[in-house]
């Protein structure tokens, strides 16, 4: 006896076979498209941090801190600037925080890049009330 089909079984079991492997590339697909996402907006932060560094650095006045405020292009990111004393005499630390926030919130999300330049102290406008400046809390710098 020769067949000419297939069974429903065979055809349910094909079926079963193919949707698995469909939701499976489906789900590696989902996780790399937020994946490079996430690497995008963290390329722009680094980018945005780079670019404020370049931007003071290049000013005839001196650097001073600055509260965080949001990047321009990247709503959910925002972009702070701290200066504190280096642990060698006549320098100071110019560190660049670019950090993601939940935009509901308004709290961090723990993603961040930052940027460190070491520059001497002429370059550098201490505030006068000697404060920490807002989203630096990594560390206990002695300013």
């Amino acid at each position: 006896m020769i067949r000419d089909g297939y069974t429903l079984l065979e055809v349910l079991m094909a079926t079963a076979i193919l949707l698995l492997g469909l939701s499976t590339v489906l789900g590696i697909m989902r996780s790399t498209h937020q994946r490079s996402i996430a690497a995008a907006d963290l390329a722009d932060a680094q980018l945005a941090c780079q670019t404020l560094l370049n931007e003071l650095l290049a000013q005839q006045s001196r650097i001073k801190p600055v509260p965080a405020k949001p990047i321009e292009g990247l709503p959910d990111w925002n972009i702070s600037v701290t200066v504190y004393p280096a642990a060698k005499t006549g320098l100071f630390v110019v560190h660049i925080t670019a950090q993601k926030i939940d935009l509901h919130t308004q709290k961090p999300t723990g993603i961040m890049y930052q940027l460190f330049r070491w520059v001497s102290q002429d370059r550098i406008e201490v505030p006068e009330s000697r404060e920490i400046i807002e989203g630096t809390d990594l560390f206990e710098e002695p300013f």
